[in-house]
């Protein structure tokens, strides 16, 4: 790791909030990180435009030097679609963390595609989520990527509708946000229920302490 990366990105999921991630955003200034936020309207924006205006936030960061980049919820997808785009224009952040972030298409989202609020709130991004053959060819990051995910299962739409068997955040399956690969998985504990659950997981004290440890680990201990 470059000793000098004292840039974080966060890149917010559909409908994120700042109150949300605030904590976040605190805890690694008093690290001594400029921490930028990207966000975007997913109802009125097309996946292309976010996209787009992505790889550009980006840019500007990079010439202020070296960075990390948190992924959290659809923020994940959006930077993992940019993989090749990060390579060929050298823009690729040091260490990746995708916080709560999808693999795959999700379940809570295919259940609810076509209810007209959902499509209303989430445009293309909601619809993307849900869509298994799209979801299927996003890439894996080409840098250091740890996933941090929550285990949750009490309430939330997505107990609402799958039950409470096994362990999710309220919308992402636990087995949704894990790769197959042998990367880094952090699952957050639920020792402070309302701050695992899928909202306010950037806020959750074990998820931010996961997310600190690994952008100091050397990447000859990665």
């Amino acid at each position: 790791m470059n000793s000098s990366t004292r840039q974080i990105v966060f890149i917010d999921g559909v409908g994120g909030k700042r109150y949300m991630r605030g904590k976040l955003v605190r805890y690694f200034e008093r690290r001594g990180y400029t921490v930028h936020c990207f966000d975007y309207l997913a109802s009125s924006h097309s996946l292309d435009e976010i996209k787009k205006n992505l790889i550009e936030f980006l840019s500007r960061v990079a010439t202020a030097g070296t960075y990390h980049a948190v992924g959290y919820s659809f923020g994940g997808v959006l930077l993992r679609s940019l993989n090749e785009q990060l390579i060929e224009q050298n823009l690729q952040p040091e260490r990746a963390v995708l916080l709560a972030s999808p693999l795959r298409a999700m379940r809570l989202a295919s259940r609810l595609r076509d209810w007209k609020i959902y499509r209303a709130l989430t445009g293309e991004c909601g619809q993307f989520a849900a869509d298994e053959d799209r979801m299927s060819k996003v890439p894996m990051l080409d840098i250091p990527t740890a996933h941090v995910y929550g285990t949750w299962p009490w309430l939330g739409a997505f107990g609402f509708f799958f039950g409470f068997g096994f362990p999710h955040d309220g919308m992402v399956d636990a087995e949704e946000a894990i790769p197959s690969s042998l990367a880094l998985s952090v699952p957050v504990p639920v020792s402070v229920p309302v701050s695992a659950s899928h909202a306010f997981i950037p806020s959750n004290d074990s998820a931010l302490k996961a997310m600190e440890d690994w952008f100091g680990v050397p990447d000859h201990l990665a």
